[in-house]
């Protein structure tokens, strides 16, 4: 039997990459006054933290669509409209912690169930549905705020103090660093050890082996947008509470960013084919590009031509590895039909 090596594994690569662009960091970080490395300091490295935590959170989310083999684009309209209704929710409607938490999460999966429905029983592509859920869910955001954002106080009348939580550090951490690990974990573990888990890979790898296999492949697939779009929810509920505010405006390109995460970690868009530990490597690489391009001074625009060059870098390394193992399973049919018919 052989043995597994190490280069194989899912997370090796990944993290091996975040290493490489730690270091790369270090090398070219800008000085300080006192002549110390700016991105060493620990404030950066945290602020670095929470930075990633919104978009790894979204990140997870988006890799279960795409290795179910779907995309998904309405991640940071979702996003919007969650924060829009979690400040709408504790200011003017006076909900209270919870039940504004479990409107805007429930709103949030809502619009996950009709990408999924419209995606698996509709049998449309889930580029249109998801670019269409995009346009609709920052129009609905857009309609409750009536195209204002929405600043949350404290005390009487407004925001419940429990609220605070999302801008409080522990141990020095920021506390949306802490929901981004135990969803990183969580949904690791669905994804590698349980049913719904594999059957996500089956959905993903041949539609229409894992039907005659007898999966439930609508279901399975419009369970992944649920899941994206909850996770989506939860982030906007968080950017909420670091923003101190809900704009419907909030969350443009934030699609890209997880997308680029998820394919930089070795998900394959083609489905089937990806981790959530490959993930959160490249919501880290992700991260860290942008902090040292920041130190840098380097512009947003500038800043966004080189993730799109990142995806295109990392769908071409993808592309080229699967036409590698094709190219060698050709060559062993062919060895295999030359020495039969000697």
């Amino acid at each position: 039997m052989n043995k597994l090596r190490l280069s194989d594994r899912d997370w090796i690569k990944p993290s091996l990459g975040v290493l490489l662009i730690f270091v790369m960091c270090v090398i070219f970080s800008p000085l300080g006054s006192d002549g110390s490395l700016i991105f060493l300091k620990v404030e950066n490295l945290t602020n670095i933290l929470r930075q990633v935590s919104e978009n790894g959170i979204i990140s997870v989310g988006m890799t279960f669509v795409i290795i179910g083999g779907g995309i998904d684009l309405s991640v940071g309209s979702v996003l919007a409209l969650s924060a829009t209704i979690t400040a709408f929710g504790l200011m003017d409607w006076q909900l209270g912690f919870v039940p504004t938490v479990v409107v805007a999460l429930a709103v949030s999966s809502a619009a996950g169930l009709i990408n999924g429905i419209l995606t698996s029983w509709g049998r449309i592509q889930s580029f249109i549905v998801t670019l269409a859920m995009m346009t609709a869910a920052r129009g609905f955001a857009l309609f409750i705020a009536n195209n204002n954002s929405r600043n949350i106080g404290f005390g009487q009348h407004a925001a419940p103090e429990i609220f605070q939580v999302f801008t409080q550090s522990y141990f020095g951490i920021p506390f949306p660093v802490f929901i981004f690990l135990a969803i990183g974990v969580l949904f690791l573990v669905m994804l590698k050890k349980t049913r719904f888990g594999r059957h996500v890979f089956a959905v993903g790898s041949n539609q229409e082996a894992a039907v005659l296999a007898g999966l439930k492949v609508n279901w399975v697939r419009t369970t992944t947008f649920i899941i994206a779009a909850l996770l989506s929810g939860l982030a906007g509920i968080i950017h909420t509470g670091q923003l101190l505010q809900g704009n419907p405006n909030d969350g443009v390109g934030f699609e890209l960013d997880a997308i680029a995460a998820v394919v930089i970690g070795g998900t394959s868009l083609m489905g089937g084919k990806g981790s959530v530990e490959g993930t959160l490597a490249g919501v880290l690489i992700i991260g860290l590009l942008s902090n040292i391009l920041g130190l840098h001074g380097i512009q947003k625009d500038f800043q966004l031509m080189l993730k799109g060059g990142i995806i295109l870098a990392a769908v071409f390394v993808q592309e080229a590895g699967y036409k590698t193992n094709f190219q060698k399973l050709l060559s062993l049919l062919r060895r295999n039909s030359d020495s039969s018919s000697v």
